[in-house]
């Protein structure tokens, strides 16, 4: 029964996001979109840009429900092989359009059909462990522990509160503390974190490293 709900809203996601996918780079370059609220999507590119500056000799990177692919545009350029996953094959489509040499992978973030030590790099934007059902927010961390290499770089941001806003909320989301990301990091093998974000604000950003 779970297992059934769980799938639905998986359908249901899969369905939103793809029939977003043809106007919503159009769609976030107005000022008050909600994916502008505190600048949360500038401040993660700038961020992304800023941490993969410091790094070279990188064999391949995935964006983790990589959506119209603007992050994984930057991660392209720093990585020989890039994978872009998402659970929305119309979204792929608008992202391959950017990143025309990557990898697609039509997946959800809980189940990422790549190998053990796959990847140097794992970026995931737009609050993707909110927006997963319950049950599967364990497996987000730990198929990102098992994609990424020793050494390897993680960045994704998350929802920290929902009362800093009214924003109508189309299904409910799983909210963390900063505590609760870096407990989840730290249990599978993840050092070196930061947050970056206020403790106020409703998406804070974090990066760490694998042992």
């Amino acid at each position: 029964m779970e297992q059934d709900q769980t799938k639905k809203q998986l359908s249901s996601q899969k369905e939103r996001w793809g029939g977003r996918a043809s106007d919503w780079d159009e769609e976030i370059k107005k000022a008050d979109h909600y994916a502008n609220f505190e600048n949360g999507y500038q401040r993660f590119l700038d961020l992304e840009k800023e941490l993969l500056k410091k790094l070279s000799d990188l064999e391949a990177g995935i964006d983790l429900g990589c959506g119209t692919g603007v992050t994984s545009k930057v991660l392209a350029e720093k990585v020989k092989t890039i994978y872009l996953l998402d659970l929305s094959s119309e979204m792929l489509k608008e992202a391959k359009k950017k990143v025309p040499k990557s990898i697609i992978l039509e997946s959800s973030v809980s189940s990422i059909p790549l190998s053990d030590n796959s990847v140097d790099v794992a970026i995931s934007r737009g609050v993707v462990v909110s927006h997963l059902p319950k049950e599967l927010v364990e497996d987000f961390f730990t198929e990102m522990a098992r994609i990424v290499r020793a050494g390897g770089l993680i960045l994704f941001d998350f929802i920290n509160r929902l009362d800093t806003v009214d924003f109508k909320m189309e299904s409910n989301k799983n909210v963390f503390s900063r505590e609760q990301i870096k407990l989840e990091l730290e249990k599978r093998g993840f050092e070196n974190m930061n947050f970056d974000g206020e403790e106020n604000y409703r998406v804070i950003r974090v990066w760490a490293t694998k042992k």
